[in-house]
């Protein structure tokens, strides 16, 4: 129990300094790296803005990746980053669900599940991914947009619950306008 709270107190401080920071871009890379205080695996050239809350240990961020501001990252399991991979802001990233419960208490035992966004996904602003999803490589989420299941590789999503809105050549470059 102690060493759970302190645990918690150190990511309440991690995450408090980290937010305190400025938004230049000197600073939004420091804030990255200020993150591997939570054991946090930062690849070359990160990106992170203000408020962003890292919720715990097991994140990794791959190569030249952007989080915009505010985003969450719950991780009762490990999130994982690839390479590229643009974050639009408020968007919250949820590895833990509950079993069903009886009727005492429907929120039942916890049960976290990891999330991988592989290279070169986009996601929208104020976006929800919950436990278990894998966004494949290229792969487009629009902006508000709840996912609840894997995403192909190199697909535009969108909605609630997200669903296939298009498939994207590999070499595309077209569906930019309609994920922010």
């Amino acid at each position: 129990m102690i060493r759970a709270t302190g645990r918690a107190v150190w990511v309440a401080i991690v995450n408090a300094v980290a937010a305190h920071l400025p938004d230049d871009p000197y600073t939004s890379r420091l804030r990255a790296h200020l993150y591997r205080l939570l054991r946090t695996r930062v690849g070359r050239a990160p990106t992170m803005k203000g408020g962003t809350r890292v919720n715990g240990y097991g994140l990794r961020i791959g190569d030249r990746v952007f989080v915009n501001r505010h985003c969450y990252f719950d991780l009762s399991a490990p999130v994982d980053l690839g390479n590229d991979v643009v974050v639009g802001h408020h968007t919250f990233f949820v590895t833990a669900s509950h079993e069903i419960g009886d009727a005492r208490r429907r929120a039942g035992a916890v049960k976290p599940a990891p999330i991988v966004v592989e290279d070169g996904v986009w996601i929208g602003c104020r976006s929800t991914i919950l436990p278990g999803v894998r966004l494949g490589r290229g792969s487009v989420i629009a902006a508000g947009s709840m996912v609840v299941r894997d995403v192909p590789a190199n697909t535009l999503v969108g909605g609630v619950p997200a669903r296939e809105l298009r498939r994207l050549d590999a070499a595309d470059g077209t569906a930019g306008a309609e994920a922010s």
